[in-house]
């Protein structure tokens, strides 16, 4: 916000005339912000009155700063001169271009006036222009004062030839101009290096706090892999378990209630299957909380020799299952992380398949085929070992139409998760009439000893 005053439609006033200097400053006091003049500091106000108060002192004692030099209209208004100058200290530091020109020209105006207080008021001037002013503003402040130490010096010298006059102007420069420059360069620099070190120190708080929320996250993500390992983990060892366990027990509850010779054998089978799959539960229950208080991380294991025991498991709980290994010797020879992802993704789809279509019959193959990549440079696409569990979807009837049992939403992630682990991949989902799921794994040179039709295992519900 800016005022500005009015033209002025009086005469022209003549440049040495004190009223003329008076109102250009006027009007230039005028075209101040008014935004500066919020901006005065209390500290400033008393600074500015307490050099008013000196200037009078000074002119009540008679001390003469420049000799008998004066011009009368000036000395007659040093008071006038005087509150200009202070207006200007009042702006140190909110306008120190307002006080450049308010207490320059009272410097000037106490010099013709002939009042010492031009000294005192300089070297506010030029302290407080160094101190508060832009970095230009205190570069070319610092050059005019030592450009009118040394122009005060040789003009002296060059007017009067006085040696002593000479050094005594010379001294006085010195304290009025150069003392002010460099005692108010000092306190810039220190003042600078304050501001420069806290702001090094906020920069490195900042970067002290991102480092910790970095950690955080990283710890995190890293609780959120831990959680989620945990829970696959736990999902894979027990949820084959107690699924067959719910089976054989449900099939031990429904058996025929009529007198038979076989129930007592059959009902004993049952509960030993029950009771041996409630041990091997609670031992890897048990091997899962050693690892989560020794702080082990460890992927549950499973070997292709297993399967047999896992479909004979899932066939004595009543499920019409057959099974069927094309590998050589059984796969058994297999790295054991591809073991695993076979045996850990066929456990996960029989559990399904018991869930979801307990009555409807179930095919389980595991043998090799050729991959589908491009034939390399004279070489055949890497074969592949897969995987199909098969299952005829059940049609849809008033006696199976409740809703199957809810799960975790943890086994078809944890499929993708075992596949993908071993670099491959699994699909599940319907097709053809029947739910399929198929786990497609590649076999590298190292891996691949698997020998199609040959030492052919197959095994179905007939042969028990």
């Amino acid at each position: 916000m800016e005022l500005s005053p009015a033209p002025s439609q009086s005469a022209p006033v003549p440049q040495g005339d004190p009223a003329s200097l008076f109102r250009r400053l006027g009007q230039r006091f005028m075209q101040l912000n008014v935004r500066d003049l919020a901006k005065i500091k209390v500290e400033d106000m008393a600074l500015a009155g307490g050099y008013f108060l000196l200037f009078g002192l000074i002119d009540s004692v008679n001390l003469n700063g420049v000799g008998s030099f004066h011009l009368d209209p000036f000395k007659s208004a040093w008071p006038a001169i005087a509150v200009l100058g202070c207006m200007g200290v009042l702006f140190r530091r909110s306008s120190p271009a307002a006080m450049a020109w308010m207490s320059g020209a009272a410097v000037v105006g106490l010099v013709l006036a002939g009042h010492s207080g031009a000294f005192v008021l300089a070297f506010e001037l030029f302290f407080s222009l160094v101190l508060f002013g832009s970095p230009r503003t205190s570069q070319i402040a610092s050059k005019v004062a030592w450009v009118l130490t040394v122009l005060a010096v040789l003009a002296t010298f060059a007017t009067t030839y006085n040696g002593a006059l000479t050094v005594t102007v010379g001294i006085i420069a010195v304290v009025t101009l150069l003392t002010p420059v460099e005692w108010a360069g000092n306190l810039r620099k220190a003042q600078e290096l304050v501001n420069s070190e806290h702001t090094r120190a906020n920069a490195v708080e900042e970067a002290s706090q991102q480092r910790l929320l970095a950690e955080r996250s990283a710890h995190d993500l890293t609780l959120e892999r831990e959680r989620q390992h945990m829970a696959r983990e736990l999902h894979d060892v027990l949820s084959a378990r107690l699924s067959a366990i719910a089976l054989q027990s449900g099939a031990a509850l429904h058996a025929p209630s009529g007198p038979s010779a076989h129930s007592p054998s059959i009902l004993r089978d049952v509960l030993t299957q029950i009771r041996s799959e409630s041990v091997a539960g609670l031992g890897e229950l048990n091997d899962m909380i050693r690892l989560l208080h020794t702080g082990a991380v460890a992927e549950t294991t499973g070997q292709l020799s297993d399967l047999v025991a896992l479909t004979d498991r899932h066939r004595n709980a009543g499920m019409e299952l057959s099974y069927s290994n094309d590998l050589h010797d059984a796969g058994t020879l297999l790295p054991l992380s591809v073991q695993t992802a076979v045996y850990r993704v066929a456990s996960e789809a029989l559990v399904n398949a018991a869930k979801h279509a307990a009555s409807s019959p179930v095919q389980m193959t595991l043998s090799q085929q050729v991959g589908t990549g491009e034939v390399g440079t004279g070489d055949q696409p890497a074969p592949v070992l897969v995987l199909t569990v098969t299952t005829p979807l059940p049609a849809l009837t008033e006696s199976n139409t409740a809703p199957a049992p809810a799960g975790t939403g943890t086994g078809v992630p944890s499929m993708h998760f075992r596949a993908a682990h071993a670099g491959g991949t699994v699909t599940a989902g319907p097709a053809d009439g029947v739910w399929r799921v198929e786990l497609t794994l590649p076999l590298t040179t190292d891996t691949d000893i698997v020998s199609p039709r040959q030492g052919t295992t197959h095994v179905n519900e007939n042969e028990k």
